[in-house]
């Protein structure tokens, strides 16, 4: 037997008639609820719905539906609130899905009532309205709500405990606590988020403290990255997108932001320790962990930067290392290349470990005004020996690890100094290696600092090529040749590290070819001036022993001194320095070196280290040696074991730049206050340090000669004068 529904005209439409609709309509309502709705007439339902709309009753049949489906929930709320825990949450579940079925089944019925009535009155519509009422009546029913959280929270609970849940089922039932809002997750913050968040920081508080206290640093941060890794994966399996990034801060804060200071302090395991035991994985990894709380950082910045200044002025006080510039600057760069490696691979080249590292080196580095000397005094070594047997690809890399060490010097221009003089040394004594590894240290520093910078190191590489060729014309046209050989390198003027000196009295033989090669070079170059720099030439002498002859090879002073022999045996140090004219500190440095134990070519008498004008120094007819060509090394000069200050000559170009400065920047702006000078004058590019005094120094001197005034009425102000 069908079951039927009455129909009526829509021509007007009595309260009774009305009320037969309702209950027509109440009757299948209760079919669908009971899941007996494949014998009703939907069109027929629907066309009874809008008809009792059209005349004017939808308030009776709004909340004729709104009651009879409250009624049918008391009785699930019932069937709900007697399920026991361990079957709660799949009745629930089953209740919420049946109820939304019956709901889209009714919401099909009432569809015009939800487009005129619903939306006139600013009511909800059918479905939503079931929704809520299954909020109220189901959820929201006696302790149904506080046994689904604790359900909920004891399941996370043991998941993160290693047991094995349902994760579907979860899903289903956190779905539904969103879904009965219908516009916001109130009622889903309410029964599960907030105790949720709570609950997985007690948690973490107590597993992390019982871990530290047991475990290594490294170990915690496996831990926490597991961690990490499987909140993030039960976020995405079946909680809500909202509680994503709350719970990512909870399980961060627990985890990583109340423990990152600890953890980068800690001093058995900590990062000292991964430090000092290139523990580069586990460098990284604290990182990438720490990178999620950025704020964190800075305790591993910290720590990198204190251990590398700590390292560096162990490196910078210790007096084996100033004795010795070849090892200083070699841990130097040790110590560079193993932060620059946890700094690449660790810290993944991040900005602020790369500026941190860079300032950290720059300071020690500067520490110790000698750094510069040490730097050239390397890097002389190198070119010297140091690059022999090695590739074009490792000497690249050398060279390149230099220049990583001079971009941290903040005096550029003591380095400059001191390379000048020890590339001077090499080219003049013919002692580097290769000159193409010259040119290109020379290039780098070009594309470090500028073409000013290499200017004069260039015009030295120049000299030398100008000098072979010109001595090779010399020796092709020269008309004497006698057994003087001479090799002579014309050095211009203010690009070598070269300083007049008194010029000594060369013997004879030397005499006659030094005036043969300047007659020749006066001849083509009218004009220019030929001032010997017989302190820094070379020469070899062929030497008569008893036990055969030996080739010298000897400074010219030296050679000075010993052809003084050919004519006596014996001379009084106050003779050979009238005779050679050589100024008193450079002969002692020869003299001695002439006399010293390993090369005694002369006897001193008496034989001690002491000078006196009437000590004596006799030729060593009787010397010995099983080599020929022997190399008479000269004592070097005592230097003070202190701290240098910076060279006379490069204090000088200092002032001269810094001058030359001040008056460019008056000449452009012609009146200017004293700080804003200042400003301009520091915010230049300059290749050392400078203190505020030292401008002011330059501004007193400039004043003094007239180059710029002071204000009549304000002394603060300076006026550039024409």
């Amino acid at each position: 037997m069908s079951k039927s529904v009455l129909n009526i005209n829509n021509a007007g439409l009595t309260n009774d008639q009305a009320e037969k609709i309702w209950s027509g309509l109440r009757t299948a309502i209760i079919e669908i609820q009971n899941q007996n709705a494949s014998e009703l007439r939907f069109e027929e339902l629907y066309r009874n719905s809008y008809t009792l709309v059209l005349h004017k009753h939808g308030d009776l049949l709004y909340n004729g539906v709104r009651r009879t489906v409250a009624e049918n929930l008391v009785k699930i709320s019932n069937e709900v609130s007697n399920t026991v825990d361990g079957q709660l949450l799949e009745k629930i579940v089953e209740a919420w899905e049946n109820h939304k079925i019956v709901m889209t089944m009714i919401n099909d019925v009432l569809m015009y009532m939800d487009k005129t009535y619903c939306l006139l009155k600013k009511k909800e519509p059918a479905y939503n309205m079931g929704v809520l009422l299954f909020k109220d009546h189901v959820i929201m029913e006696g302790q149904v709500a506080n046994r689904l959280k604790s359900l909920l929270l004891e399941n996370i609970r043991l998941e993160r405990t290693g047991r094995t849940v349902d994760r579907i089922l979860l899903k289903n039932v956190l779905c539904m606590l969103v879904e009965v809002n219908v516009r916001n997750t109130d009622i889903y913050k309410a029964v599960f988020e907030s105790d949720l968040l709570s609950s997985t920081a007690v948690f973490y508080q107590q597993e992390s403290q019982n871990f530290m206290a047991q475990n290594t640093v490294s170990d915690y941060l496996r831990k926490i990255e597991r961690r990490i890794r499987q909140e993030e994966d039960r976020a995405l399996e079946y909680l809500d997108k909202s509680t994503h990034a709350k719970l990512r801060h909870v399980v961060q804060t627990e985890l990583i932001s109340n423990y990152a200071q600890q953890l980068v302090e800690n001093k058995s395991t900590g990062c000292v320790h991964m430090f000092h035991n290139d523990m580069v994985g586990d460098l990284r990894r604290m990182f990438v962990l720490f990178s999620r709380v950025p704020g964190t950082l800075t305790h591993i910045r910290s720590c990198m930067s204190s251990l590398v200044k700590k390292t560096g002025t162990n490196i910078v006080k210790d007096p084996e290392n100033l004795k010795h510039p070849k090892f200083f600057v070699q841990k130097v760069l040790n110590c560079r290349k193993k932060f620059h490696i946890f700094v690449k691979r660790s810290f993944m080249e991040d900005r602020s470990f790369t500026r941190d590292l860079k300032d950290s080196l720059e300071y020690f580095i500067n520490l110790d005004s000698r750094a510069a000397r040490y730097l050239s005094l390397y890097l002389d070594d190198m070119m010297r020996k140091g690059l022999k047997g090695k590739s074009p690809d490792e000497r690249e890399k050398i060279l390149n690890d230099v220049i990583s060490i001079f971009r941290y010097l903040s005096d550029k221009d003591v380095f400059e100094d001191f390379y000048k003089k020890h590339l001077a040394s090499r080219l003049l004594t013919d002692n580097s290696g290769d000159r193409e590894d010259e040119k290109m240290m020379i290039s780098k520093l070009k594309a470090e600092c500028g073409h000013q910078f290499t200017s004069r190191l260039e015009g030295m590489f120049a000299d030398i090529q100008i000098s072979s060729d010109l001595m090779a014309s010399f020796k092709n046209q020269r008309k004497d040749q006698s057994n003087v050989d001479i090799n002579v390198t014309v050095l211009t003027t203010g690009f070598w590290p070269v300083h007049n000196m008194e010029h000594c009295t060369l013997p004879p033989e030397a005499k006659k070819a030094t005036d043969e090669f300047a007659t020749f070079y006066k001849t083509r170059n009218s004009g220019r001036r030929l001032t010997w720099q017989t302190q820094s030439g070379t020469a070899e002498v062929l030497c008569h022993f008893k036990h055969g002859n030996k080739l010298l090879a000897v400074q010219t002073y030296q050679m000075c001194i010993l052809m003084l022999y050919n004519r006596a045996e014996t001379y009084t140090y106050a003779q050979i320095a009238k005779l050679t004219n050589i100024p008193d500190k450079e002969l002692r440095r020869h003299l001695l070196s002439l006399a010293h134990p390993r090369v005694k070519v002369l006897k001193k008498f008496p034989n001690k280290k002491s000078l006196a004008p009437s000590h004596t120094f006799t030729y060593n007819y009787g010397k010995q040696s099983p080599l020929f060509r022997i190399k008479v090394p000269l004592l070097k000069v005592e230097n003070d074991s202190k701290e240098i200050k910076v060279p006379p000559s490069v204090e000088e170009e200092r002032k001269n730049r810094i001058e030359v400065m001040i008056v460019r920047v008056m000449k452009t702006r012609k009146t200017l206050d004293h700080n804003t000078l200042m400003s301009e004058v520091m915010k230049q590019s300059l290749r050392f340090s400078v203190k505020p005094i030292f401008i002011k120094k330059r501004i007193e001197s400039l004043i003094e000669r007239e180059y710029i005034e002071r204000d009549k009425n304000k002394r603060g102000l300076y006026h550039y004068l024409a």
